[in-house]
Formats: C-alpha cells, structure tokens, sequence
C-alpha cells in the first residue's frame, strides 16, 4: 500500500481525510456556492445502472448502498468481519445454519420495523435466479423466524464465505415495503442506513440526506452527500482543484504530482483487493487451444505497464490478489516473452484475423492507454485486435452476452469466492472454459467453512488456472482518491469501496 509522499502505516491510509466542498446548490454544470460542513459532492468515473442492489455487480452502487442500506455485517478497515444489523451469530457443528441475534430498535426510513422477517424476506429474495446477486446464494435452503430478534439461515450444503455474502451485496429491505408496492418496491431505495434516498438524475447526480432515526449513534455529521457521475478525467480533477468536489475516485496516475502540489489537496493511494485482468472467449480460436491462452500471457508486458503507464502497483500471477486469503505466493507472473508468445501462438493453430477486444470506458485509470498498450503488443507477436472501448452500460451487456474475444474488467472482492465461483464455476461471462478439477475445488472451497483450510483449496485451483490462462492477471490496482484536506475520517476500503458514515468537515 501506498499513500503517495505521506508517508502513512496502512491504517493511517485507511482512515485518512479530505476536504469538501457543498454539494448544495450544483447547477447542471456542477458550480458550487460555497464551503459547506453539512454537505459534501463526490465522483467517480462511473454511472449507476440499476438501482436494485441484489442484481448488480457495479462498485458505485456498493458504495452508495453502504450509506442507504445495512447489512448484517460488515467488513472494517483491516479486513475483519464486524456487527451491524447482526450483534452476534453462530454456526451449526455441520456448518449448514447460521443463526444470526438481530439488533433491536432498528427503523426503515419509512418507519417499518426491521426484524427477522425483513432478513428472510431478502435472502429468499434471491432464490430468484433472474437476479444477478443470486449467485451467491445457490446453497440457501430457507430463513428461520423463531422471533423477531432472531434469524436462522439454513443451508444445503456450508457456505464458507456466508458473512463475504453478508456484507455489501446484501442490503436488508423491508418486506412491508415489498407488500406495498410489488415488484418494482426497490427503486424508493427504502433501506436502513444512516442515510436516506432523495434523487436520481442519470448521468447528473445521485443525491441522499442524513436519516434523523439512524440507530447508529452518534449521527453522520455530513447531512448531504451529493454522487456526480464524471466521466472525463479532466472534468473530474477540474472540478476536485476549484472545489465543487469534495474527494474524486479513480485518480489517474500522471495527477497525482499535480494534485500533491495543491497545498489545499491530498492524495491516497491505496493497494486494492482489485486486479485487471483479461478475460478469453476460450471455446473460439486461439483460445481454445491452452497453448494460445498462454501465448496471449506471455505477449503481455506487465511490468512495462505498471512502470510506465500506471506509475503504481503490482503485477498479477493469480486471481486471488495480495492481501486476500487464498493469494497464492508460490506463483509469479508470466515472463514477457514475445518469441515463446509466437511459437505457442502457432502450437495453437491460429490462422489470423481479427479478435474483438472490448473495454469498460472510465472504470479504471488510464484504460485507454494500458488497452493499447496491450493491443500492440499483440499485434507484434500476430494477434490482430479490433478494440473498443465502450460506455460500461454496452461492455457489461456485451460481456454478460460473451460477445468478445478478449475483454479487460477488474475484480474487486473481499473474498476469493467473489470471483472464482462467479467467473470461473459458473462462469457468469460466457468464456466458455471448462475443467470439472477446477471447478470441484472451488465448490470445495465454497462449501468448507473452516478458512485455513479454504485458503489451501483455492492456491490448489490457481495453481491450474494459471497453467491453463482462461484469464490474463495483469496487475494489482491502486486505488487512487484526490482529495481535500478539511474532510476527517474518510474511509477506503481494499475491496475499492470509500465511506463517508464517519467523515466530517473540519
């Protein structure tokens, strides 16, 4: 981890702050009035796409869920599981339920009641298998109610990663509200979280107020918290430098200099549980040979990249990052080597032609640059790429729909699980790649609850994957905030989540 020329211990990083500008008074064009203590507007280069938060897997809407929903529990700073809407809970001896004492007192922000009935009301929720976050529940059986205060969650089989399930996927909804208002209950954003829905105007801002009837005390002391979705990188550290942002997310590298030069600025650095990657259509050539998988590895300068266009973090081997449990040590990166990248490109079979390569525009600091940076180097040992960098609304339905042959994207989690049964198992992209030895170890890995024991189960898997490259690991990301220095108490988490719960302006 790194926090630019601070000088900071890692929760030094953590737990750093950032000044704000009002959030009150945006115009279209984003001018603010003034400073302000209550309120507060922040970007990242990303739009919301679905406001429901069991069927989307966007970093924004983790974020802004964070402050409109509580979960059962939560991760903290240092990476451990801690209370929230749960006080306490215990497994069965065989690991097949779950019982959660749930904390009392607890309001909606329409003044329902949250009991066990609201956790069984979600989590049942997502048996339907239509919702993107039903992935991580295939093993639930039903949700016990012996009481108000208590929930039990049976499964048919143990979940290791049940409390990585609990936290930022798994906003608590109110099942009067869904009574009320039928399927579409969802888009009020009805939550239990400190702070409380008040508008949405795509491609403008997301705006949420302070809720006086938090069960948190003391109360948030920002009373605003405006999100602007800013796509331009420009745009983004114009408006960090002349203040009508309080903090900007995805800082690009080559800023970084210029925004520690501004005494009223800070830069946080921070070394993410998130690595790019490049995702393969593995059922079409040369990818279907594992000889042109490891041909594209082997084409890839990473350690060029990390240098030289992202001027920060690491590179990647395996797609359990540093940090993580499960992150496999005994694995390095592939060697950049263009002519075994040819030879095996030919062991392949692959005739030439042209691979449809697609990006997400925005999500991750200079994309454009590292995907070119990428495509030339394809290009130099006989891989011809058409690349495309796309709005993340048309990337996440191309990609969802497998219509690439190369994709780039990143992986932020808190658990291996996160990734490695969602992409690869059930493989939720359409690579096409299959090997049951895989996949029998990570759904052993997913259904041992003992986490020393899951850690050895997932290097076993990666110790196949990285042989067999159905996706390229290219390099563990910072996560990069630019950021005023008035703002106390800003929090970033590893899985690229930032809070505010606890920030104030001083």
């Amino acid at each position: 981890m790194r926090s630019g020329d601070l000088g900071m211990t890692r929760r030094d990083v953590l737990k750093l702050g950032a000044a704000g500008m009002a959030a009150a008074g945006l115009g279209p064009l984003g001018c603010s009035r003034g400073d302000s203590k209550d309120q507060v507007a922040v970007s990242r280069p990303e739009e919301l796409q679905k406001l429901d938060a069991s069927d989307q897997y966007n970093l924004v809407n983790y974020t802004l869920n964070l402050h409109l929903f509580d979960t059962l529990v939560e991760m903290d700073e240092s990476g451990k599981y801690v209370p929230s809407l749960a006080e306490a809970w215990e497994t069965s001896p065989d690991g097949l339920a779950w019982t959660f004492k749930l904390r009392k007192g607890v309001k909606f922000h329409n003044g329902d009641r949250f009991t066990s009935k609201s956790v069984k009301f979600t989590l049942e929720r997502m048996k339907d298998r239509k919702l993107a976050r039903s992935n991580f529940w295939t093993e639930l059986d039903t949700v016990d109610t012996p009481d108000d205060s208590t929930a039990i969650v049976r499964t048919l089989k143990p979940v290791g990663p049940m409390l990585a399930n609990l936290i930022t996927p798994t906003a608590m909804y109110s099942e009067k509200q869904a009574e009320k208002d039928g399927p579409t209950f969802y888009e009020k954003l009805i939550g239990t979280g400190p702070y409380k829905f008040v508008e949405w105007k795509k491609s403008e801002k997301f705006v949420m107020d302070l809720f006086p009837d938090h069960w948190r005390q003391p109360l948030p002391k920002i009373k605003q918290i405006t999100y602007r979705p800013i796509m331009e990188d420009s745009t983004r550290m114009s408006d960090l430098r002349t203040g009508a942002l309080a903090m900007a997310d995805t800082v690009p590298p080559d800023q970084v200099k210029v925004l520690q030069g501004d005494d009223k600025l800070q830069v946080l650095r921070v070394m993410a549980w998130d690595q790019l990657y490049l995702g393969l259509k593995c059922d079409q050539s040369p990818f279907d040979k594992v000889e042109g998988r490891q041909a594209l590895n082997y084409a890839i300068d990473r350690q060029g990249i990390v240098d030289k266009i992202m001027e920060g973090g690491r590179p990647a081997s395996a797609i359990v990052p540093q940090g993580m449990i499960g992150y496999a040590d005994n694995l390095k990166p592939y060697a950049y080597d263009p002519e075994k990248a040819k030879s095996l490109l030919a062991a392949a079979g692959w005739k030439g032609g042209k691979l449809r390569f697609i990006a997400p525009q925005g999500w991750y600091p200079k994309i454009k640059e590292v995907t070119e940076a990428i495509a030339s180097q394809f290009k130099a040992v006989g891989m011809d790429t058409d690349l495309t960098v796309m709005e993340g609304a048309a990337f996440t339905k191309a990609r969802g729909a497998g219509e690439y042959n190369i994709y780039i994207t990143g992986g932020a989690s808190w658990d291996p699980d996160t990734m490695l049964d969602q992409r690869v198992r059930n493989d939720i992209f359409k690579s096409g790649y299959k090997n049951q030895k895989v996949f029998d170890l990570i759904l052993e890995g997913r259904t041992t609850v003992d986490q020393a024991k899951r850690g050895e189960i997932y290097k076993a898997a990666q110790d196949i994957l990285y042989v067999e490259g159905p996706m390229a690991w290219l390099f563990q990301m910072e996560a990069i905030y630019g950021m005023k220095k008035s703002l106390k108490g800003f929090i970033a988490y590893p899985f690229k989540v930032w809070d505010l719960r606890k920030a104030e302006i001083v």
